[in-house]
């Protein structure tokens, strides 16, 4: 399963989407997965969350409970991608300077991090970014509240999110203080379980402002 998330190439950061490997029906059932124990998240992970927010200037999505074993996905052709990080940076497009994007997996789980640097109303130009195209779609899912946050849980078929990273994730959207945001699991043992996940790590999720905000 781990080729699931090695053959990430992040939205238009790298060129395509999930890969098929592994790929279990979005409407299918299947065992709880192994990495659905969320584990304290690093000391380094919320150093590069404060440093992300430093860079962009506005605040970050930052995981305090992660699946446990959870690593950057490898770099793909120079773009070097963190848990959380800022975009276009290094060897990665930079039409996607400003943005909030992150890559990171266990043996059997993927999950992707953005935040966009302005209000979104367009969930399928949330999932996709600068790379959004006018015939994306997203399938919704159902609306809740975690934290305080309005969330709405989407599923991204592939079919109509071509090169997105978080084709076939469920993804949690929401728009904090003129920033959107969106976090989602790959779709690997069916939409509840993944969807769970989800809650899970929002429920520990915090918005690490700029370090010289007011």
């Amino acid at each position: 399963m781990r080729t699931l998330a090695l053959a990430v190439a992040l939205m238009a950061l790298l060129g395509g989407g999930c890969s098929d490997s592994g790929e279990v029906a979005a409407t299918g059932t299947s065992p709880k997965p192994s990495g659905s124990r969320l584990v304290r998240a690093s000391t380094d992970i919320l150093e590069k969350c404060q440093a992300t927010a430093d860079e962009v200037g506005y605040p970050v999505p930052c995981p305090t409970r992660v699946p446990e074993g959870l690593t950057p996905t490898r770099g793909i052709g120079g773009c070097q991608l963190g848990i959380v990080g800022s975009g276009g940076a290094g060897g990665c497009v930079k039409t996607w300077r400003g943005w909030v994007v992150g890559s990171s997996e266990t043996n059997d789980q993927h999950l992707v991090v953005v935040a966009s640097p302005r209000a979104l109303r367009n969930d399928a130009k949330v999932v996709n970014g600068p790379a959004w195209y006018p015939g994306a779609r997203v399938r919704p899912l159902r609306s809740l509240t975690i934290k305080g946050w309005r969330m709405r849980a989407v599923y991204v078929p592939p079919g109509t999110n071509d090169g997105s990273a978080f084709a076939r994730h469920v993804v949690l959207i929401w728009t904090v203080g003129g920033h959107t945001y969106g976090i989602g699991f790959h779709d690997v043992h069916g939409l509840r379980p993944t969807l769970d996940l989800d809650v899970a790590l929002a429920r520990g999720l915090r918005l690490v402002a700029p370090a010289d905000s007011p």
